[in-house]
């Protein structure tokens, strides 16, 4: 029986989450994850990445061996940004991760260093179709799987800003309420921009501005003493969600969702900051705007990988 196989990589700047794909769904017992090492030079993150698809590949060939000979094999990229997602170029610069393979085409690079055996031959890699795509994109297309039919607005809040816009499972680049690419990261908000706001980095800037922003205190640890009381701390996530609010309202106004999905890791603290956001949201004149929140955007975003070759 042919299957669909999908080799599947979340990237981030500290690890690579890995699974298989069999069909669409997750295969039991392939999750792996292994170090970025996205501060290395060109020639080590290569050779990383290279070694991860043979892992994955050949961990495939193990479990699956009554099956193996007759697959479609693909390899799908969660890959942050800043980067040129159809021609598969980096662009990350700045940002202290994978600053050595900016301007690269991340494709050709990898084909030119699939392993070739003894008698010259280099298996089934060279010929699997290679997509990227951005991580907060494919974890809306997960959620997409479960919303079909729906328009709906997703984050990704943890040390930066994720978005997307979906309706009917596809993605919106533009149209009415949609930013540029649907991405809200680089959107002005105050004085700077919305993912020095929304992120990691914004809630406890709002923490140093409350007067508790201690020493190698992180959001989590804020998120505790605000459940435990400190009206401090409950403020600053009050104050976070009114401000995200007011960033969304126009967007909302314009696309007009059926809800707002977030995840990462700032959405666990949703019960703190999300009655100010949905109070900044309200909206009169039409129905209630739900939020909701999913604590599997992992395995959501490999399943957008999935859906990502479903649509091409």
């Amino acid at each position: 029986m042919s299957r669909n196989i999908v080799l599947a990589l979340d990237v981030g700047g500290t690890f690579i989450k890995t699974c298989v794909l069999e069909d669409g769904l997750p295969l039991q017992g392939t999750d792996m994850e292994f170090p970025a090492l996205a501060d290395r030079d060109r020639d080590t993150i290569l050779d990383h990445f290279r070694s991860i698809f043979e892992a994955q590949y050949n961990l495939y060939q193990h479990r699956r061996a009554d099956a193996v000979t007759d697959c479609r094999y693909q390899i799908g990229m969660a890959f942050p940004g800043p980067f040129d997602y159809r021609q598969g170029i980096c662009l990350i610069r700045g940002l202290g991760k994978f600053e050595a393979i900016y301007g690269l085409n991340l494709v050709q690079a990898f084909r030119e260093r699939w392993p070739v055996n003894s008698v010259g031959e280099t298996g089934p890699l060279p010929e699997m179709e290679i997509r990227f795509e951005n991580d907060a994109r494919l974890f809306a297309l997960g959620v997409s799987a479960e919303f079909p039919r729906e328009r709906f607005i997703a984050l990704t809040l943890g040390t930066g800003l994720g978005s997307a816009f979906i309706d009917s499972s596809r993605i919106m680049e533009s149209g009415p309420g949609i930013p540029p690419n649907g991405w809200l990261y680089d959107q002005p908000y105050l004085d700077g921009r919305a993912d020095d706001w929304f992120s990691r980095r914004g809630i406890l800037m709002l923490a140093r501005e409350a007067g508790i922003g201690e020493p190698g205190m992180d959001v989590k640890e804020l998120a505790g003493e605000a459940r435990e009381g400190n009206a401090a701390a409950r403020g600053v996530f009050a104050e976070f969600g009114a401000r995200l609010g007011e960033l969304l309202q126009p967007y909302v106004d314009g696309f007009r969702p059926d809800f707002i999905m977030l995840g990462g890791q700032i959405s666990k603290s949703h019960d703190l900051f999300g009655p100010a956001l949905l109070d900044r949201l309200q909206n009169p004149s039409s129905p209630a705007l739900a939020v909701r929140t999913s604590a599997h955007v992992l395995a959501y975003t490999f399943r957008g990988i999935a859906r990502m070759f479903d649509q091409a």
